[in-house]
């Protein structure tokens, strides 16, 4: 399935998650019936659903913390983001 996911969709995803924990995404369209690929639902839950996300403007410290691992590590954007865990690989680019 294309298109945007629906509210229905987010909440048989988030439920799955909160019983069996995120991971072995190849069998989530399965087990929940959603019409969607493994990488699909992994990337909704990764950069949209999972608890702790953090919306909204950088913070000082945040921006100047991207702007010297960009410098350290190039435009390697999943590792810079693995040292801001509240946002998101979509968010630090």
């Amino acid at each position: 399935k294309k298109g945007p996911w629906t509210p229905e969709e987010d909440i048989i995803l988030v439920s799955y998650i909160q019983e069996h924990g995120p991971g072995n995404w190849r069998s989530v369209p399965t087990n929940t019936g959603l019409r969607r690929c493994s990488k699909s639902c992994r990337l909704r839950w990764t950069n949209y659903l999972r608890p702790g996300i953090k919306r909204g403007n950088f913070t000082e410290h945040e921006e100047k913390m991207i702007v010297h691992l960009q410098a350290l590590l190039g435009n390697r954007w999943a590792a810079i983001a693995s040292y801001l865990p509240e946002r998101t690989d979509n968010d630090i680019k």
